[in-house]
């Protein structure tokens, strides 16, 4: 704000010569030298001596034009302080150009404040094929408050992907003008598209898995199955018995191998789930005869509740798996418990699975989220190794210890 600027507020009510000499005689007593470029510092100093010396239109006015210029030192200050690019524009015929913008604003769009205060938007920041009609249409939406995603070039001509917010409001007097702020989603976005298509590889890798081995080990099976009535011979139907393990085991460590595919290391959208519910019913998807629950978690985590549900599912199973004792050799042995509980006050660093069957090997508690190692005989070892997947998917660490009745314990903290 000038000092012709001043005049011409305080003119419109008392002539502009009383104003003239008013403006001038508060600019003397504030001591400013530069009265053709000065802050809005200055001019608040301006208004406030006018207001202290006079009264009536002259005084209401300086004190009315005081808090406009405290207001707009506010609003710059929040306005220099936003961490994303940031724009105020007023409307040129519907084309919005630039009456501000922050230090944000310069370094990601390459201009400097001088060179974008005056400057029609889309002459700033339309990407190739864009017009200045594409840049209006982002700012005059049906709603006041708008939220978009929209491709801008830099200075430099890179085109980078923004979330853009803005926000319109009519001031007094009918001008319209706007707030804009820039959100750099760029690699993001990048990274989405890489994820959709790895996604849509993984996608065709399992469909070609599921169909090029299941369709094999299915005729095998039947082949089998044909030999065993035709063949009546002991030592025979020993060597086709072990072909149905060996076909049941090929088929076990393929459906892991696709669970495990299918898993990957991103998960959808978190929301809010219950843990004791969702314990609870991960647990009725498991066959799981000699074995009971018990629940000890009232909380609620963020987590994708498909993927969390697997991983109680796998974790169960392990304990099954792992601990209930085979009746052909222990027809007495003791029922196994799994618990479940929180970590930490209120479940603030997470939560685990705890069973009291024969624990984990010595020396084998890291060992066990390794692919394909597993224990059991008849197990694939890819369970546990979902559970880490599912568990850094989520930004989790889940660790294996002992419990403190002996059995396996696995922890998985946030």
């Amino acid at each position: 704000m000038d000092r012709n600027e001043l005049v011409s507020k305080f003119a419109e009510t008392v002539g502009v010569e009383k104003a003239q000499s008013v403006v001038g005689a508060a600019i003397d007593a504030v001591g400013i030298e530069d009265d053709t470029s000065m802050t809005n510092t200055d001019a608040r100093d301006v208004c406030e001596v006018i207001q202290h010396e006079h009264d009536g239109y002259l005084a209401l006015v300086a004190g009315e034009l005081r808090v406009h210029l405290e207001a707009q030192e506010r609003f710059g200050a929040l306005l220099g302080n936003i961490p994303d690019p940031a724009v105020v524009v007023e409307f040129d015929k519907r084309e919005p150009r630039v009456t501000s913008v922050n230090e944000a604003f310069e370094t990601a769009f390459g201009y400097d404040r001088s060179e974008a205060v005056g400057s029609l938007l889309s002459e700033l920041v339309a990407a190739p094929g864009q017009t200045a009609g594409d840049i209006a249409e982002n700012w005059l939406q049906d709603s006041a408050h708008s939220e978009q995603e929209v491709e801008r070039a830099t200075a430099s001509g890179a085109v980078r992907t923004f979330l853009f917010r803005s926000v319109v409001v009519t001031r007094e007097g009918g001008g319209v003008e706007g707030y804009g702020v820039y959100t750099d989603i760029t690699e993001r976005k990048r990274r989405e598209q890489q994820l959709e298509h790895q996604n849509e590889r993984l996608d065709e890798f399992v469909s070609i898995v599921s169909h090029d081995l299941r369709n094999p080990l299915s005729v095998a099976a039947g082949h089998t199955e044909q030999l065993r009535a035709v063949v009546d011979d002991p030592a025979a139907n020993d060597h086709l018995d072990a072909l149905d393990r060996a076909h049941d085991r090929m088929g076990a460590l393929l459906e892991d191998l696709l669970e495990l595919a299918r898993q990957g290391q991103v998960v959808g959208q978190p929301e809010p789930v219950d843990l004791r519910s969702l314990a609870t019913e991960a647990w009725e998807q498991v066959d799981t005869d000699g074995v009971t629950l018990s629940v000890d978690a009232t909380t609620t985590v963020e987590a994708d509740p498909e993927r969390l549900q697997q991983l109680f599912e796998n974790l169960f199973r392990n304990a099954v798996e792992h601990g209930v004792p085979d009746e052909s050799t222990e027809p007495d042995g003791p029922e196994i418990t799994v618990t479940v509980g929180t970590l930490g006050p209120t479940g603030t660093d997470g939560f685990y699975v705890a069973d009291d069957g024969p624990g984990l090997p010595e020396g084998d508690h890291e060992q066990v989220f390794e692919h394909g190692y597993s224990t059991n005989p008849d197990g694939t070892g890819f369970g546990l190794s979902i559970v880490q997947n599912i568990a850094e998917a989520h930004g989790w660490h889940v660790t294996a210890t002992e419990s403190e009745r002996g059995g396996a314990r696995f922890e998985i903290r946030w």
